[in-house]
């Protein structure tokens, strides 16, 4: 009964089926890629390349995965990101034409419309008590149009070098440097969660708002630093896609949103609030990025790779279920 108790446990409640998904994966299309003539997929240069697609998007779900532990959303998050690399980019060629050392000002800027973004959403989801899907939906389709009206549907380049940095810049030669700042972000992330009250405050009221109410924690406050973290983060995610690809496009981060609230759910975080954690997330973004790649690295079209991407999110929805039943059969 014990033996029977522990396995459930580990297999059910903790980071184990992802990592032996993510083994698989890598096996899979080691096994495919070697049959197609390819070269070998689990290789070092492979696994730079998918957490340099991941960094983009990590830095979005550690917001995310915050708003979701609230029994909160956020849709907006690729808009956001578009409407801050527009304004940085805009920015940037504003501030070369003064003095290229005033180009990382940009950055700032582009982060700090972030973080105002974050406050006025927070500010109507807990002032007005209005359903984050409602606020976040109309949010996603404003900022979407304000970009392109602010550039008239055109990226803003060629941008100066100096503004390529975070984007394109490595660290110790081969390391790119949104890894490190994804890193930086995660870690900091961490922190929060698990030694400050706003990450404890954050799990008590997804879990029962009311009680969390009762209990004497600051739900309106704690929900709008939730919404500021995952605003803010997710502009200086924008802002690094706009230095990555040498321009601010009012189209890029459509969809983005999809594959952020993805990889969070994968990781074990639930969706109606009160569980979840960041390493959990970072497996989930491995899954899912190494499945993207490894899709593409066998020649599976985008179209195959979204069909897939919605039979994971399933399979993550089904197995939250389970664990919740197999906690009821458990008990307390």
């Amino acid at each position: 009964m014990w033996l029977k108790e522990s396995i459930q446990k580990l297999f059910y409640r903790s980071w184990v089926p992802l990592t032996i998904t993510l083994i698989i994966e890598f096996a899979i299309f080691e096994i495919i890629g070697r049959k197609q003539g390819q070269p070998g997929f689990a290789s070092f240069s492979t696994i730079i390349l998918i957490l340099n697609q991941l960094s983009i998007f990590g830095i979005m779900a550690v917001g995310m995965t915050f708003v979701i532990m609230s029994g909160g959303i956020d849709l907006s998050i690729g808009s956001i990101g578009a409407m801050s690399g527009v304004i940085s980019a805009m920015m940037a060629v504003h501030f070369a034409s003064i003095s290229g050392s005033f180009v990382p000002l940009s950055f700032l800027i582009g982060i700090l419309l972030g973080m105002v973004i974050g406050i006025i959403m927070g500010s109507i989801i807990t002032l007005w008590d209005i359903p984050p899907f409602i606020v976040t939906l109309a949010f996603m389709s404003l900022l979407r149009g304000l970009a392109n009206i602010i550039t008239n549907g055109k990226p803003i380049s060629p941008v100066p070098e100096e503004f390529l940095f975070l984007g394109r810049g490595l660290w110790v030669q081969f390391i790119p440097v949104s890894i490190i700042i994804f890193g930086l972000i995660f870690f900091t992330g961490l922190i929060i969660l698990n030694y400050t009250s706003i990450g404890r405050h954050t799990l008590a009221i997804g879990g029962n708002e009311e009680s969390a109410r009762l209990s004497g924690v600051p739900v309106k406050k704690t929900k709008l630093l939730v919404y500021i973290l995952c605003s803010t983060f997710s502009a200086l995610a924008g802002v690094i896609l706009a230095s990555r690809m040498g321009s601010g496009s009012p189209k890029v981060g459509v969809g983005d949103e999809l594959a952020v609230i993805a990889s969070v759910v994968i990781g074990g975080t639930s969706l109606s609030g009160g569980k979840g954690s960041l390493w959990g997330t970072l497996l989930g973004l491995c899954v899912v990025f190494t499945l993207n790649s490894g899709l593409n690295w066998i020649g599976i079209e985008t179209f195959g790779q979204q069909v897939t991407l919605g039979f994971v999110i399933l399979s993550a929805v089904l197995m939250d279920k389970l664990q919740g039943k197999i906690k009821e059969q458990q008990g307390p």
